[in-house]
């Protein structure tokens, strides 16, 4: 793999890379500085389910009335610049870049200060989708860029 960028969190190096990995790095929003990215891990498990629900909703690409089909999902946490500064940088030209890391360096990165629940992927009927998920407390919403699931599973295959 070829890296550009590296940072040492929590004692841990977290990679960007140019080729695709199990772990998408995605800008995030909330009305104040509780999210600015998330993190999907895109197993092979997890790409054989966005195909599926990608196709599911483009059944519906003809029907004006329709928004999007909306899955639980749970293969995404969501975090904040101000307890991962080094993070911004990586998503200042991009909305989304493949990283290198594992599931115990994820883990180990600070969470917010939040209770989140129902975490979801809304799919589109034009092969887009957006991971949401509320804050427990005062139902406040938590959401990703939109992505096009078509060219990221395309791109993991």
């Amino acid at each position: 793999m070829v890296y550009t960028l590296t940072k040492i969190i929590n004692n841990k190096e977290m990679k960007i890379s140019l080729k695709p990995t199990e772990f998408l790095l995605i800008g995030a929003f909330h009305n104040g500085d509780l999210c600015d990215f998330a993190i999907i891990h895109t197993t092979e498990e997890w790409k054989a389910t966005a195909k599926k629900r990608m196709q599911a909703a483009k059944c519906f690409i003809d029907d004006d009335a329709f928004k999007w089909l909306n899955y639980d999902d749970e293969r995404i946490e969501f975090f904040s610049y101000n307890k991962i500064p080094e993070i911004k940088e990586w998503l200042t030209d991009k909305n989304m870049v493949f990283v290198e890391t594992d599931l115990e360096e994820i883990k180990s990165l600070p969470q917010n200060d939040v209770r989140i629940s129902c975490k979801q992927m809304q799919v589109f009927s034009n092969g887009d989708a957006v991971y949401s998920c509320f804050e427990s407390n005062v139902d406040d919403e938590f959401w990703t860029h939109q992505f096009s699931l078509e060219e990221l599973t395309q791109s993991l295959l």
